[in-house]
């Protein structure tokens, strides 16, 4: 909640799109989901530039669910994947990652998505975010080329809060790649791995 809080700015409207978006919720989704999250039958487009923040994190909460079946997603780091998938890129945002992982692409998240995702590399899925931001500036530069900045830069955010869930080879692969494949982290990523394996036999 509070990486979206951080990242999501208030009322603006884009040209582009021709709608008004609060918070990261768009007026479109608003219109469509405000009966069912906030309870407003009639939802106005003065109702979403005036959103309050405890109202955004509703729509924050619906998605997160929606994105990780109801938080069936055992790793953080994919479960980040995937939200920031269907947050920002709704339904074919699901569908990229679907097919990374080899399930059939429906955009929704559902038993069989999650056992994939719970067998996959969290590290590959959550490239999978910066694959899809820049597939999408160079695809059509003119609608999305304004945003690749700004969409980089939250990736690197989520990147770095998530790193700590990667798993263990993940995380050696990072020390690796940091320290330029020095010999002495080499030495002292064996040695780890020596002493590892010498607990597990006592």
């Amino acid at each position: 909640m509070p990486f979206v809080r951080k990242w999501e700015g208030g009322e603006v409207y884009f040209p582009t799109e021709k709608q008004w978006t609060n918070r990261g919720v768009q007026w479109n989704t608003y219109k469509q989901l405000a009966p069912k999250i906030l309870g407003i039958q009639n939802p106005t487009v003065e109702g979403l530039r005036s959103m309050t923040e405890s109202q955004g994190d509703k729509f924050v909460e619906y998605f997160w669910n929606k994105a990780t079946n109801n938080n069936t997603i055992k790793n953080q780091a994919a479960a980040n994947a995937f939200f920031e998938m269907l947050w920002g890129g709704g339904k074919s945002g699901i569908k990229w990652i679907q097919r990374k992982i080899g399930v059939f692409a429906d955009g929704s998240v559902g038993p069989k998505t999650v056992a994939a995702a719970n067998k996959f590399d969290p590290k590959t899925l959550l490239n999978q975010v910066l694959e899809r931001f820049n597939y999408l500036a160079k695809a059509n530069p003119s609608k999305y080329g304004q945003f690749i900045k700004g969409w980089t830069n939250r990736f690197n955010d989520l990147y770095a809060k998530s790193k700590v869930y990667f798993t263990e080879n993940d995380l050696i692969k990072e020390v690796v790649e940091d320290k330029k494949k020095s010999k002495w982290w080499l030495l002292l990523i064996a040695a780890g791995g020596g002493y590892l394996i010498y607990k597990k036999i006592k």
